[in-house]
């Protein structure tokens, strides 16, 4: 084994641990909130959000949650969506959260354009270099996948110039990830 690949090994378990940690949060948060505010509550705000936003409110939170860097997750939406049907909302918000995946990538690029950025990124291509190029696709796959900052994973592979033609597809895994979260909480409904 060469010293660059002593270099880019990575704890995958305790990676794939600290993402679960965020996931088992929100279920357990959904369960209360259910439980405290009643299922006939949980039916009536989900009625009003879909009969005064709709689903293009929906997908517009979704797709700028996951654009942007800010402190919302799109996991939020699971609560209120779950009571629909799943074969409109699955798409909806997972087309919208990789959208939103591949948009934060081309603001990364362009980020990459401004000196400052630039200078910090070049920085960090010269440490982790090898570390990103072997990696980078795999992290915008696992934060697609899990409740990793999807949104911040797809901006700094951007900004490091990790390969378009890999990072696009792999923000598509998000509907995967969506549809999960969909039928789980679907199934957390069912309990409650």
């Amino acid at each position: 084994m060469s010293k660059e690949d002593k270099d880019v090994h990575l704890p995958w378990g305790r990676i794939l641990i600290i993402g679960f940690i965020p996931m088992v949060l929100i279920f357990i948060g959904f369960f209360m909130a259910v439980k405290y505010i009643g299922v006939d509550n949980y039916s009536w705000i989900v009625n009003y959000v879909d009969e005064h936003f709709g689903l293009l409110g929906i997908f517009l939170y979704v797709y700028i949650v996951d654009l942007f860097i800010m402190p919302l997750s799109p996991d939020f939406v699971f609560p209120i969506v779950a009571g629909m049907e799943w074969y409109k909302i699955i798409p909806i918000i997972g087309i919208a959260s990789a959208l939103g995946g591949v948009t934060g990538y081309c603001v990364g690029r362009l980020l990459d354009k401004i000196p400052a950025i630039a200078r910090v990124s070049a920085k960090a291509e010269a440490k982790w270099g090898a570390y990103i190029k072997k990696y980078g696709v795999v992290f915008v796959i696992l934060a697609a996948l899990l409740p990793i900052p999807f949104s911040t994973v797809c901006i700094a592979t951007g900004v490091m110039r990790v390969d378009a033609s890999k990072v696009i597809p792999a923000c598509f895994f998000r509907v995967l990830r969506m549809g999960i979260f969909f039928f789980l909480f679907k199934a957390g409904l069912v309990l409650v």
